[in-house]
């Protein structure tokens, strides 16, 4: 029998981001906190993309690099990290203050259910009503009354908070392994990506390492994002530096705290931004910069070491009903007669 082919979407981040976004677009990152796609973060910003709007659960850097960049003018927000406290002014507390950016503020409770939503084609999804008392519902930014709203409970007849469903135009994510197909696998902390990439009308996704897909097949549950959403798949190792993702690497705090360090000042955010993204073509160049600047020990320090989860059984008997002769071995009758059988039941449904 032939085996089936699946299509090949290997490419490059510059191809990928190249093809697949465009100015004006909403994106949602599919990682949070952890694993973060920052190399396809840094490749969206080295191509100059424009007046984007990005949902995001929890930030660190991306955001800040994206504001610096000026890739950024919409963003729904749960989170994002503030270092330096009052010390210092961030990048979004700039453009927040420059009026280049416009935030809709809201929980991770229910950016998460708007990405849940979209997902599951829900035009809406009931959300914990005791945020209904915090200024998340009162005061409205951009989105202004796309958000939430009350219906009637048809079982109780109380009023219910819900909140809008939304289908981002893309995700970016980042997992340990894919196959050419774009069938990506994940572990570790999940947060948010199950939603959130299933509610992107498409995943531009990297990993640290393309596989066979007999590989994806044989741990089946680890697969987070399945290969018809992905339009793009992005071999990369350190692909998600200087966060982690196990198995692979522990994240970089001094690095970040060097990132967070420059911002104190624009001058200081313009050299980081010069050095680490524009200066380098791609995420190879940065490894190889980052060598060159602290070395390969201080690199290798933050490789993980290897701890191996207990193997699962798959297995079956990997036999099929019906024998070489097409018949069922069990009701002793071919296809037709089957459907036939079935029909005088009256169990088949018939078009018009």
């Amino acid at each position: 029998m032939q085996k089936f082919m699946e299509p090949d979407k290997r490419m490059t981040a510059k191809e990928a981001i190249g093809q697949f976004v465009n100015d004006g677009e909403s994106f949602v990152f599919a990682n949070c906190l952890y694993s973060m796609p920052l190399a396809l973060t840094h490749e969206l910003i080295r191509q100059g993309k424009k007046n984007l709007m990005a949902f995001q659960q929890g930030g660190i850097e991306e955001i800040d690099q994206l504001l610096l960049a000026g890739a950024l003018d919409r963003l729904a927000l749960a989170y994002n990290f503030r270092a330096g406290g009052p010390r210092i002014t961030t990048p979004l507390d700039r453009a927040l203050k420059e009026k280049q950016i416009v935030v809709e503020e809201l929980t991770n409770h229910t950016l998460l259910s708007m990405m849940k939503a979209g997902a599951m084609g829900y035009p809406f999804i009931p959300v914990l009503s005791g945020i209904r008392v915090s200024d998340v519902v009162k005061r409205r930014g951009f989105m202004g009354d796309q958000r939430f709203a009350e219906v009637t409970d048809p079982f109780t007849g109380e009023s219910i908070l819900v909140i809008k469903g939304y289908n981002p135009d893309f995700a970016l994510m980042h997992v340990q392994r894919a196959d050419k197909a774009g069938n990506g696998q994940l572990w570790g902390a999940m947060i948010n990506s199950k939603w959130a990439c299933l509610a992107a009308e498409k995943v531009i996704l990297s990993c640290e390492k393309i596989v066979d897909t007999d590989v994806i097949m044989s741990s089946p549950h680890l697969t987070i994002v399945p290969a018809h959403k992905v339009c793009a798949v992005v071999e990369c190792p350190w692909g998600a530096h200087p966060s982690e993702i196990l198995g692979h690497y522990d994240y970089d705090f001094p690095f970040r705290a060097l990132f967070f360090g420059s911002c104190a000042n624009p001058e200081g955010a313009g050299a980081w931004m010069d050095e680490w993204i524009y200066n380098v073509a791609d995420r190879r160049e940065y490894i190889e910069h980052y060598i060159s600047r602290f070395g390969q020990d201080t690199l290798d320090a933050f490789k993980a070491k290897s701890f191996k989860s207990v193997e699962a059984d798959y297995g079956s008997t990997f036999s099929t009903d019906w024998n070489e002769n097409g018949y069922s071995r069990n009701m002793g009758m071919n296809m037709d007669e089957f459907v036939a059988m079935l029909d005088e039941k009256g169990a088949l449904i018939h078009g018009n």
